[in-house]
């Protein structure tokens, strides 16, 4: 630091040097600004982990990966029921009209479990609404995506779909009399006769579903009768609140359990015989994707690298901003309407987000008696949507900051030059973060990952600059109030605040630092991203702010006016600043501070080691959104369902000891919880639902018992496999059984069903294609090898982190068969041995590495956290060249970081991204508050001052900088914390708490610590 006072004379005496420098560097960084500007995808996670790893090995090894929408479709109030057009009219360039859709929250209110819903006779199985949904089938084949769907198997009637599957397809598929529900099985064990039929309705007669004359009492009975034939595969499509009501009119044509609910052996409990229906609030339509048929013609799943829609542009229906259009104060959807020619057309793909929300508004659009709403999806469409929404508000935080910086300085030149600043620095990070992005990506080093991270950092840098230049400022003034010239009182200022300044940049960098040793790509990011906005801030704000106010000083002088400041009334009287100052360091007093933070630190510390993580769209986004709407009915009608996810297995997948162990985790999985927590779906009649390959082989093995041609024509009687039993079924204990119909299905799916071999695509992987006449063989004559498998189930509850641990430990524990044949452990897969036939097994799917990424950098974070403590005493060591002070400065931030994590727990909010990076940055931001008190008490030593002078000094242009930067940053934040995305709420609610509390260490913890530490005489002991 010694050498900092000859720096400070060169700055000066070279400022309009350093003015054309500024200005050179400024249009530089636009560049730079523009490539950081790039879209940052919300549910990109660039990190290692093996369920990350087995994510990316499905994607690329399984080409035929499907993707799934699932639109919740419920019943509308009824008093709501045509009171919007059919359809709505679309926009003059065919957009979806999304202001004058159906409001999501015109749905009836859900139920309870197994009571049914009697708002509308069946609720979601209303004749009515049934053939509205039916409808929106041909909306979807004839959407651009519609062309790129995948046929489903359904699970109640067991007939192929195009793509597209609803209630409609069961109703339709069962009254066509066409279902595995109406027509003998065949099993291994011999002819099943049929579950039910739709030969015989009673007084009613049997009508297909497309019949003009079909009534709800047919409805009735059809639900009736497939719910108890299959009620586990039928009541999944329904809501949580459906049930079997009473309805009069059905006397003598439908009847069943009013009341009841079902049982895990298949009873009914508290059920009441007698005539109803079946009924429900919500189900669902689901549309399957092909990923790889889109990727070929121009859709990418990959927001970051999509194609970004930024045109601006006026309409008729109003101002246009790449896929939103203003509605009055508000952005709503108007997402482009994308072909796959113009798709292809494109230096990048497009992003499949707006064409998913461009197909559900075109569903929404023809909503009359019932509600469609897609899940989870598009997440960075909303995002967006909601961050340009706010902008508003970052206006008038920017009107707040503006007017309280003005009556901080009191003069508009100041605000000017802080403002001017203020951008400069904001330009200089992006830039920086721009251009280090592309010289380390041609240097092939990879450290730049744009992550959610990075959208915090301009909060940082206003925070830090704000802080710089009101110090810088306010000590200039003070410098000219006491005769000094321009040139002078810069001299000192760039001196003396410029080396508190470099003190508290280097220590903040030092604790944002820490992060560059995490094992998360995104983390070392934020890490090297913080430390290009402080260095940032400290040349802008820090050290040409006061240089551009000498320069203008001086261009009044020679105009002939007066530049030195006016005595004004300070925002606040310094007087009581410095007496704060004073009475908190001197005396006993310290010691009462120092008992009341312990008495507040003890709750604090025990909420914040209370506080568990968990993931609610409603801590990231509007909690009135339509995608939390959809978000939360789906937690609340089908939280049985779950969300998807797998189950990777490497190694040789047909080994008869790997086929038999995927039966004995089903089996262990179905026995239930053990003490543990159970997170995987289960069917209304409480058994798990695991599907995989082996149900399939049982199944074609059940077709070749039945009509065994099919099987002949690939070569069965070469194969080898051993036939058993009085049926002469095959043995799915020799491998060479297993290898066969792996082969059969692989090419045919299982023939004499309905089931594709697409479907089958979906869970194995042959190592070559078979040869169709000899299907253990390639078509080159080589042995074919299956060394990849999928096994497919749901996550109930995905969003609730404290289960989430717990139930994937369930899991493990079940998945004991199949880990027993693993030389791999969890966390890499093994070498090929003799005795064990597979190599790795490893769970992923969106809501395991969701929760795992989320996991993972939120402990990361909290570690980073604790070196950052350390890097910043290390720092602060050598630059106080005293260890104790360094301690002083610090030990009040980090009780601010205790202080906030009680807070956050006392305002019931729970351990997620933002409030883990709130905290993080808690600690960047209030070590310079402290710094500033620190620096400026051991100057008035220095000078020769005592105890009490130099305290008195930090009530001065010190203490003014503080509260001034404080005020400000809290108004602003607190503008901030009314917008309704749950992001920016959590942030500037929980950022202006931290900017309060770091006030306070600044100004009472911290010179009480300097009092503590002093060495109690006479003259320190007096008032």
């Amino acid at each position: 630091m010694a050498e900092f006072e000859a720096l400070s004379k060169v700055l000066v005496s070279r400022r309009n040097k350093v003015h054309l420098a500024v200005f050179i560097l400024t249009i530089l960084m636009i560049p730079g600004a523009l490539k950081a500007l790039e879209p940052i995808d919300m549910e990109s996670y660039d990190m290692e982990s093996p369920e990350l790893t087995a994510e990316r090995k499905i994607n690329d090894e399984f080409a035929t990966t499907e993707i799934i929408l699932g639109f919740v479709v419920s019943v509308r109030d009824p008093a709501a029921v045509g009171s919007t057009p059919v359809p709505v009219p679309l926009l003059e360039d065919g957009t979806p009209d999304w202001s004058s859709l159906p409001p999501a929250d015109e749905a009836i209110d859900a139920g309870e479990e197994w009571v049914g819903i009697t708002d509308t006779d069946g609720g979601i199985l209303n004749l009515t609404i049934l053939r509205e949904i039916q409808s929106k089938h041909q909306i979807v084949h004839d959407h651009a995506l519609g062309n790129y769907t995948k046929p489903f198997i359904n699970d109640v009637t067991g007939l192929q779909t195009s793509g597209v599957m609803s209630l409609a397809d069961i109703f339709r598929g069962f009254m066509a009399n066409e279902s595995i529900l109406t027509h003998p099985t065949m099993t291994l064990a011999g002819l099943e006769p049929a579950q039910t039929n739709w030969d015989d309705c009673g007084i009613l007669e049997c009508l297909t579903f497309e019949d003009e004359d079909l009534t709800q009492a047919h409805i009735d009975l059809a639900a009736s009768r497939m719910a108890a034939a299959n009620g586990s595969a039928f009541l999944r499509w329904l809501s949580l609140d459906r049930g079997f009501v009473k309805a009069s009119e059905n006397t003598g044509i439908v009847g069943g359990p009013i009341g009841g609910a079902l049982n895990e052996d298949g009873t009914w409990r508290n059920a009441e015989p007698g005539p109803g229906r079946w009924s429900a609030s919500a189900s669902w339509l689901l549309v399957q994707l092909d990923r790889a048929a889109l990727e070929e013609v121009g859709w990418t799943t990959i927001w970051k690298d999509a194609h970004p829609e930024k045109e601006i542009s006026f309409t008729d229906d109003g101002l246009v901003i790449g896929g939103y259009r203003l509605d009055g104060m508000e952005l709503v959807l108007q997402p482009p309407e994308y072909t796959s020619e113009y798709c292809l057309g494109l230096d990048n793909m497009c992003s499949l987000e707006w064409s998913v929300m461009h197909l559900e508004g075109s569903l929404r659009s023809h909503d009359n008696n019932s509600l469609t709403l897609v899940v989870g999806q598009a997440v960075n469409v909303e995002v967006n949507r909601e961050l340009q929404n706010s902008g508003g508000l970052i206006f008038g935080m920017g009107i707040a900051i503006i007017f309280l910086l003005y009556a901080s300085l009191r003069r508009w030149s100041d605000v000017a030059i802080v403002s001017l600043s203020l951008g400069g620095a904001l330009l200089w990070m992006q830039g920086l973060i721009g251009h280090s992005a592309s010289l380390l990506g041609w240097l092939g080093i990879d450290l730049i990952s744009r992550s959610q991270f990075s959208n915090l950092l301009p909060i940082l840098v206003l925070a830090l600059g704000i802080d710089d230049s009101l110090h810088a400022l306010h000590r200039y003034k003070e410098e000219r109030n006491l005769g000094n010239s321009p040139q002078s009182a810069g001299r000192i200022t760039v001196n003396r605040v410029g080396r508190a300044i470099i003190l508290t940049s280097l220590t903040t960098m030092a604790a944002f630092g820490a992060n560059l040793f995490s094992d998360v790509a995104a983390l070392r990011s934020f890490g090297l991203e913080a430390g290009l906005g402080i260095l940032a801030a400290f040349l802008l704000t820090g050290i040409w702010a006061p240089l551009l106010r000498i320069s203008f000083d001086e261009w009044l002088e020679k105009r002939g006016k007066n530049s030195s400041p006016k005595i004004k009334r300070n925002i606040i009287r310094t007087d009581m600043l410095q007496k704060i100052a004073i009475k908190s360091g001197t005396g006993s007093r310290p010691i009462i501070i120092a008992g009341i933070c312990l008495l507040l630190t003890i709750p604090a510390a025990w909420g914040m080691v209370n506080l568990e993580g968990e993931f609610s769209v409603d801590d990231f986004l509007d909690e009135d959104s339509d995608f939390a709407f959809g978000v939360d009915m789906v937690n609340e009608r089908f939280s049985d369902e779950g969300e998807p996810a797998m189950l990777l297995i490497e190694g040789d997948v047909a080994d008869p000891e790997v086929f038999r162990a995927i039966d004995d985790f089903r089996q262990n999985a179905d026995k239930g919880l053990d003490g543990g927590i159970d997170k995987m779906t289960r069917q209304p009649d409480g058994k798990v639902d695991i599907l995989a390959i082996d149900e399939f082989v049982i199944y074609a093995s059940a077709s070749m018992v039945s009509n065994p041609e099919p099987f002949w024509g690939h070569g069965f009687n070469e194969s080898g496999c051993e036939q058993i039993g009085i049926l002469n079924a095959p043995n799915l204990d020799d491998r060479d059984c297993i290898v066969f119909f792996y082969g059969v299905l692989t090419l045919d799916g299982v023939p004499g069903t309905e089931i594709p071999s697409s479907l089958i695509d979906l869970y194995i992987a042959p190592s070559e294609t078979p040869d169709p006449e000899r299907v253990w063989l390639s078509e080159s004559g080589k042995n074919i090898s299956y060394d990849m498998m999928l096994i497919r189930f749901g996550i109930t509850s995905p969003d609730d982190f404290p289960s989430m641990g717990p139930g994937i430990d369930k899991i493990k524990s079940d998945l004991g068969p199949l880990l027993n044949l693993s030389s791999g452990t969890w966390e890499e897969e093994g070498a090929s041995e003799d005795d064990k036939p597979l190599t790795w097994v490893m769970l992923t799917g969106k809501p395991i590495t969701r929760f795992v990424a989320s996991d993972k950098m939120q402990s990361e974070m909290q570690s980073s956290l604790l070196l950052g403590s350390l890097f910043v005493l290390i720092t602060l060591s050598i630059g106080f060249r005293s260890v104790k002070q360094a301690i002083v400065s610090l030990t009040p931030i980090l009780l601010v970081v205790v202080w906030l994590y009680g807070l956050i727990y006392a305002f019931g909010y729970s351990l997620n991204i933002v409030t883990v990076t709130i905290a993080t940055i808690s600690l960047g931001v209030g070590i310079d508050y402290c710094i500033h008190v620190t620096e400026r008490y051991r100057e008035g030593r220095e000078k020769g001052g005592n105890h009490r002078q130099a305290l008195h000094g930090v009530g001065g242009a010190c203490a003014l900088a503080l509260v001034g930067s404080a005020i400000s940053d809290v108004a602003g934040f607190s503008i901030i914390a009314t917008s309704s995305m749950g992001l920016f709420n959590t942030f500037g609610l929980f950022s202006a708490m931290m900017i309060v509390l770091s006030l306070i260490a600044s100004m009472v913890l911290t010179t009480a610590a300097l009092g503590i530490i002093e060495p109690k005489t006479k003259s320190t002991q007096e008032e």
